[in-house]
């Protein structure tokens, strides 16, 4: 484990990387965003440049997706979000945009992982208002759209207003890695088997657009996931299942990539102040779908007619409590999966990250303990 100075002057909120492992931008109270290289093979990190990003203190940092070049979003205390771009490899970045709906620090932000959708970011912050934003014109990415805003616990302490300052409360966001739902469900039980080299691939492509997008959020001890269906004839994100079992704040929500469970289930984690880390497994269920026996048609459709397999807004999740832990015997302040979805991180007041990693049972086992003070790797203690 190798230290990094990294010349902040405040406390470091938060720290991201880019879509390959090879950049590290870290932000801090200090008002500033760092950005870090990684440098081969010595695998040391290597400042790269340094700006003034925010007025305010700045909770949290997120990295596009490649396709969309080198930008960078922050949120702050000031009550904005930033998004900034670097045409130089990260070398200097230029503020290109200032979303200030807002209307109390903004916590948390998190551009969507997948490309396909076009490019957006949702934020969440003191208000309790979890807001989705789209590039109205990836051409121009200085303009910004407001396509979504919502109260997340609209029967909880903040349906009136921004919290208190001295109500202690977070708030967090995440997408779906994959952001859609698997092609999988749809075909599951119809007898459509995506692995047909025979299935035309105008089949491929119709089932390919039930592809729906997912997040999940959480304001105070209230985590929901929030999924864009049909409402008359419009494409709206709803609450969906809520996340239970949580008695006290919850300071971090992580979803993870279906890839490392084979796209059988979901997996969300979170951080609570109640000492806990919790993941839940979300297994698709059908609420009503239309198990039609599938055929080739003429004319290359699904069904054999321009008919979908199935409605998006039939998908549903059943969810359940996969596992717990609380060895950091403290309050958990961050989770994170990796690339794969087969490793989850947390960190806690007890000073440590801890590793977790399923088992042939599908429960989670420590893997170690990386401590900042003795910087080295200690046995995963029970």
């Amino acid at each position: 484990m190798n230290a990094i100075a990294t010349g902040h002057e405040d406390l470091i909120h938060d720290i991201a990387y880019d879509h390959y492992g090879h950049l590290l931008a870290t932000c801090s109270s200090d008002q500033f965003i760092k950005l870090f290289i990684r440098v081969v093979p010595s695998a040391e990190w290597t400042l790269l440049s340094s700006f003034k990003a925010h007025d305010a203190n700045i909770f949290s940092l997120s990295f596009a997706p490649p396709q969309y070049g080198l930008l960078l979003a922050s949120c702050s205390e000031d009550q904005t979000v930033r998004v900034h771009s670097s045409i130089d490899n990260g070398q200097t970045f230029t503020k290109i945009a200032t979303l200030s709906d807002s209307g109390g620090p903004v916590h948390q932000v998190a551009f969507a992982k997948f490309g396909g959708h076009g490019l957006k970011l949702a934020c969440i912050g003191a208000d309790g208002v979890v807001r989705v934003y789209h590039a109205a014109d990836p051409a121009d990415l200085r303009q910004w759209h407001l396509a979504f805003e919502t109260v997340v616990d609209k029967d909880g302490l903040l349906s009136t207003g921004v919290a208190a300052r001295d109500l202690q409360g977070d708030f967090a966001v995440d997408w779906c890695p994959s952001g859609t739902v698997r092609a999988s469900w749809f075909t599951d039980g119809l007898g459509i088997d995506m692995d047909d080299v025979e299935l035309p691939r105008v089949d491929r492509l119709s089932i390919a657009e039930l592809a729906v997008e997912q997040f999940v959020a959480s304001s105070m001890s209230k985590v929901v996931v929030f999924r864009k269906r049909l409402n008359g004839g419009i494409y709206e994100y709803e609450p969906t299942e809520e996340l239970r079992g949580h008695t006290d704040i919850v300071r971090d929500v992580a979803w993870a990539s279906n890839a490392g469970v084979g796209g059988r289930y979901e997996l969300i984690a979170t951080a609570c102040k109640d000492g806990w880390v919790r993941i839940f497994k979300l297994t698709t269920r059908r609420m009503g779908v239309r198990a039609t026996e599938y055929r080739k048609g003429a004319s290359g459709t699904v069904n054999g007619n321009s008919e979908k397999v199935a409605d998006e807004n039939d998908l549903g999740y059943e969810v359940e409590l996969l596992d717990q832990f609380d060895h950091h015997k403290s309050e958990v302040w961050k989770v994170s999966w990796n690339f794969s979805g087969t490793v989850l991180s947390s960190s806690g007041d007890d000073g440590r990250v801890r590793f977790w990693r399923a088992a042939y049972t599908g429960k989670f086992v420590g893997l170690g303990v990386a401590s900042a003070e003795q910087g080295s790797n200690d046995e995963m203690d029970e």
